[in-house]
């Protein structure tokens, strides 16, 4: 079901009003006015203000993967209900930390880092109509939310190559496969990979270069990943000439080829991991921890790594530091004939 069937399903606005797509934005019609809906007060409901976000400059100035994420989170939050009424036919003047308190219990039964997150998209949309004049203060903030703990989850080479293996298989999954490849080869996010373009590759001199997206790091890997740069060209061949992402999602619109979005990822790494075996608490956004493991426990100096990672201080890698025989071997090596 899509954003829209789900909105229609819920009948989260008025009958006389209906969502289309206009260049990939949700916008309401009235046809009884016969022109886009842009009036609102503060008699609107909530769902009026989400329309009017996804139109302002606020929102349109965020990548474009981020607007699909916030998207689904948005109409994540809308459907629920409270008190036997949707969230997001609350008017504005009725809206209360309670709601969205109960809300949050809500979405807690979807992780606790989507819950976390849909509030944060929330939150923005009510700062939104704060500026807006429409509402004084954000019902939203004030929740205290579940605190996540840190993932110590990594995958083991065997695991890695397995899912690998089946990814590749299929060619609905393939471009699945080459993300995942690519964030365990060179140490990078998910969400980074998923958003590649071709203009991040030289190809002749065998490098990548990228600014990453949370630290906005500019980083330069070698690909010395043989098995990963035949893929990559074969990856030329199939998408080079009609997609701008070096491995986009396979559903396409009239803009052409976009990148997977997260749940897409999601739901993808999820089916594969169920038909080759593999441990269900298995993340795909454990790759780039899997990665920078490996390299600190086979002793490569932090310097070296955060010009893979991106992090700019040795203490952030500290999460991925594990006390293990093989890391003790490696500090301890040079020590063994101290007498």
């Amino acid at each position: 079901m899509d954003d829209l069937a789900v909105l229609r399903h819920y009948k989260i606005y008025p009958p006389q009003f209906t969502p289309f797509i206009v260049g990939g934005c949700t916008k309401i019609i009235n046809f009884k006015k016969g022109n886009v809906m842009k009036k609102i007060t503060k008699q609107s409901n909530l769902f009026t203000l989400v329309q009017h976000y996804k139109e302002s400059h606020d929102f349109k100035k965020l990548r474009d993967t981020t607007k699909r994420d916030y998207k689904v989170n948005l109409n994540r939050a809308l459907i629920t209900k409270v008190n036997d009424k949707t969230i997001a036919n609350y008017k504005l003047k009725e809206l209360s930390r309670s709601i969205f308190k109960q809300g949050y219990d809500e979405w807690l039964n979807k992780g606790i880092r989507t819950a976390n997150y849909t509030l944060s998209v929330m939150r923005k949309v009510l700062n939104y109509g704060i500026e807006l004049e429409l509402i004084t203060d954000n019902p939203a903030k004030g929740i205290t939310r579940v605190k996540e703990t840190g993932r110590k989850v990594i995958w083991t080479p065997e695991q890695v190559k397995l899912f690998l293996d089946h990814a590749y298989k299929e060619w609905e999954t393939a471009n699945i496969g080459l993300i995942v490849h690519m964030a365990y080869s060179f140490g990078q996010r998910i969400g980074d990979m998923r958003e590649l373009q071709w203009s991040n590759i030289d190809f002749e001199n065998k490098k990548l270069s990228l600014e990453q997206s949370k630290r906005r790091a500019e980083i330069h890997l070698p690909i010395y990943d043989e098995n990963l740069l035949k893929m990559l060209w074969e990856q030329v061949e199939r998408f080079g000439e009609i997609s701008k992402y070096v491995a986009p999602s396979l559903v396409t619109n009239s803009s052409g080829y976009k990148p997977y979005t997260k749940v897409e990822i999601c739901k993808h790494v999820n089916r594969i991991k169920r038909e080759c075996g593999l441990p269900p608490e298995l993340y795909a956004s454990d790759m780039r921890r899997t990665a920078i493991t490996e390299m600190i426990e086979s002793g490569k100096d932090i310097t070296s790594i955060m010009s893979v990672s991106g992090h700019q201080n040795p203490s952030s890698l500290k999460p991925y530091i594990k006390h293990t025989l093989k890391s003790a071997t490696v500090a301890l090596a040079d020590r063994k004939d101290l007498w």
